[in-house]
């Protein structure tokens, strides 16, 4: 006996094939409606021809909401951008003259203090362990990595990969770890923070007749109800000299743009001050305009402007358009990373006037880029982590902790 397949009568997914299979085949019937509305004057087109023709009307709004935008944010002067994906291509060299800033390579002292007083319990570094390991090995999401090239055989398809998205790993690495560090704070302090999420900031400032404009985003934010206090103490140094150069060398040149400042928080809430943001670097997105690596001081001058942008912002909220000397000055702290190197970094807004070198300049404090670990994936079937750096740790709580 010969075993076949069995052909039920009351299946959908046969009958909707042979629905669509008996009905293909009809040939549509004249009605006469074509000849009688071509009588009374109407015209009358195939309708293929009429979809190929028409724009939908979600398509005609957005071109118009489009077009309307680009006229309202077109300006009469042209301004240099710095956005979310581009780099300087001197680094922190020309950010620092860009913005009249003077670099210190040390955090501030009672920050280093706090830094070096930290101490972890086996319990709390197990869980940060627990937590790299959770967002770089036992997430379950796998998709298709974007293509890889090789500089040696540009023309070769590499094989393409599954594996985590790296914007994934990033935000859950950054969220775990933030858990952890409200666990170590305690409620005291967790209670004056408040931890947002892709924010965005819009700020344009005048350098000798030139406008620069800032939009940048922060993947997440922590603000706080209390201002980080002023750094004390007189910091002084020279400028750096970028001569030929300008300091807006390959900083794109609009003039579609929009001249106005934006703080996403209201100074009425509770907890409006900026205290930490926290940026993610991927490599596939941030380039150099002639697709060379983006280099380490790239990195970090990618940092320092994004956090002069935040308390640029801040400044000209609560001191308005005009003002330009701040007898508060603005503290920002800022962490970069791309999901194993964290850059840290303090900004101190003490002027808007950049036009001369002299006079009042503004503070960055950096530290060296750490990395968080050296290898984290499966080896043979098992989870491994090697090389985990407690120090980065220890920069994360201080800055959460510093008020």
């Amino acid at each position: 006996m010969r075993f076949t397949n069995s052909l039920w009568a009351q299946h959908l997914g046969w009958t909707f094939k042979r629905h669509w299979l008996v009905q293909g085949k009809r040939i549509p019937r004249d009605t006469g409606a074509a000849a009688e509305l071509e009588k009374c004057g109407k015209l009358v087109k195939s309708f293929d021809l009429v979809e190929s023709q028409k724009k939908s009307i979600h398509e005609r709004l957005h071109a118009f909401e489009k077009e309307k935008d680009t006229h309202d944010r077109l300006q009469a002067t042209p301004g240099y951008l710095f956005g979310n994906n581009n780099v300087l291509v001197e680094g922190l060299p020309q950010a620092l003259l860009l913005t009249k800033t003077i670099e210190i390579s040390d955090l501030p002292e009672s920050l280093q203090q706090s830094v070096n007083n930290i101490q972890f319990t086996a319990l709390q570094e197990r869980g940060i362990k627990m937590a790299i390991l959770g967002s770089n090995v036992f997430s379950a999401d796998q998709v298709k990595l974007p293509k890889k090239r090789s500089h040696l055989r540009p023309e070769y398809n590499l094989p393409r990969e599954y594996s985590i998205p790296k914007e994934r790993k990033i935000t859950l690495l950054l969220n775990k770890l933030l858990t952890e560090c409200e666990k170590y704070a305690g409620p005291n302090i967790t209670s004056q923070r408040r931890l947002v999420n892709n924010v965005n900031f819009n700020v344009t400032v005048l350098k000798n007749e030139t406008l620069l404009q800032f939009g940048i985003d922060a993947q997440k934010m922590i603000t706080s109800s209390r201002p980080i206090k002023p750094i004390k103490g007189k910091y002084d140094g020279e400028l750096p000299d970028l001569h030929p150069l300008k300091c807006t060398i390959s900083l794109p040149k609009h003039s579609i743009y929009a001249n106005e400042t934006s703080y996403p928080f209201s100074t009425n809430l509770g907890c409006s001050h900026p205290h930490t943001i926290f940026l993610q670097f991927d490599n596939e997105k941030v380039k150099n305009i002639h697709d060379v690596e983006v280099t380490n001081s790239q990195f970090q001058s990618r940092n320092m402007l994004k956090a002069f942008s935040v308390a640029a912002a801040r400044a000209r909220q609560l001191y308005g358009n005009t003002a330009v000397d701040f007898s508060n000055p603005i503290v920002v702290q800022s962490i970069q990373t791309d999901g194993r190197t964290f850059h840290f970094g303090v900004f101190q807004l003490n002027t808007l006037r950049l036009d001369d070198s002299e006079g009042v300049k503004n503070y960055w404090f950096n530290t060296c880029n750490q990395d968080l670990f050296h290898t984290c994936q499966y080896v043979t079937g098992k989870p491994v982590l090697e090389d985990f750096n407690r120090d980065v740790l220890r920069y994360l709580y201080a800055f959460y902790c510093n008020s």
